[in-house]
């Protein structure tokens, strides 16, 4: 699991939209089988008769490859609603929700620049300022679920006059 750790990146692409450019994550279901292939493989490690010695590292695994598990979903699903509303309020519409959106886009485009930097999958749960990822990716979802709400009741809006 550590060389899986070590040598396992994701695959970026560069995505330009009013002459910013923001790394996204290419290839999800590859990380995302492997992440779940290693916790199948600790749970088989887990009966083995010879699993006792290896408890600690093996829970500490089982700890990081779940937060991971969760991790790489949320930051899929942030992603894939960033993409879709970011050259909608990059060309401002619905002023009432651009600060909102500005938040998201500022704190999302921070989780990927430091992924760029450091692409490992692993890295998304390692270093300190990802201990709190999950909860930040949690709040990202909500808030973009906001602008999608205000911009689905826009288009409502505009359809029934």
């Amino acid at each position: 699991l550590a060389f899986w750790a070590e040598d396992t990146r994701f695959t970026l692409v560069e995505h330009t939209n009013n002459g910013r450019t923001t790394p996204l994550i290419r290839e999800w279901k590859d990380a995302m089988t492997q992440v779940g292939d290693n916790q199948a493989l600790l749970q088989s490690l887990k009966e083995s008769r010879y699993f006792v010695p290896f408890t600690d590292e093996v829970n500490g695994w089982e700890t990081k490859l779940t937060l991971l598990d969760e991790c790489l979903r949320g930051l899929n699903l942030v992603q894939r609603k960033w993409v879709y509303l970011e050259p909608i309020f990059a060309r401002g519409a619905l002023p009432q929700e651009q600060g909102r959106f500005k938040m998201v886009d500022e704190e999302y485009r921070g989780i990927m620049l430091s992924v760029q930097n450091d692409s490992r999958v692993i890295c998304l749960v390692e270093t300190n300022r990802r201990k709190e990822l999950h909860k930040t990716l949690t709040t990202l979802v909500d808030q973009l679920e906001r602008c999608q709400k205000a911009l689905n009741q826009y288009l409502e809006d505009k359809r029934s006059r």
